[in-house]
């Protein structure tokens, strides 16, 4: 199961969004804060989608993204917008952030097609960045040598 992280302090749009995606095959975690989001995160195996309100208590949106990118980890980041405004899209999405949004008011319409778009299975998930693989057999061995 593909693992999504939901950070949002509205309990219930928690719930609905965490449901929605039990049943379509996820695994969802809901936290209801940024620092909760933050610990979570660090857990996330490869593949896996954070899902993110704009407004959190003690942070927004950008800032998680921001403290995503600080601590290296490259998940995609889906953000839950309360109306098409276009000041708060620019915001999120600004500098490579959020990765996609949502409407509130759509979420049990877009919520579980967008988050496909960018949920990838642990298994089939490798992250190199831009290095070699290790190479351990007697073979390759020689061939580094030469």
């Amino acid at each position: 199961m593909n693992k999504v992280l939901i950070v949002d302090a509205s309990a219930s749009d928690g719930r609905i969004m965490a449901g929605l995606l039990i049943r379509a095959g996820y695994d969802p975690v809901v936290t209801d804060c940024i620092e909760a989001g933050k610990v979570e995160a660090a857990k996330l195996p490869p593949g896996a989608v954070i899902v993110t309100a704009m407004r959190l208590p003690a942070g927004t949106a950008r800032e998680l993204i921001d403290w995503l990118k600080a601590e290296g980890y490259k998940f995609p980041v889906i953000a839950i917008v309360e109306n098409l405004n276009g000041m708060d899209v620019a915001e999120v999405m600004r500098g490579g952030g959020a990765v996609d949004i949502i409407q509130r008011p759509a979420i049990d319409k877009q919520l579980v097609e967008t988050v496909g778009e960018y949920s990838k299975a642990e298994h089939i998930v490798l992250t190199l960045d831009n290095q070699l693989l290790p190479r351990k057999s007697e073979e390759w061995q020689m061939i580094e040598e030469k």
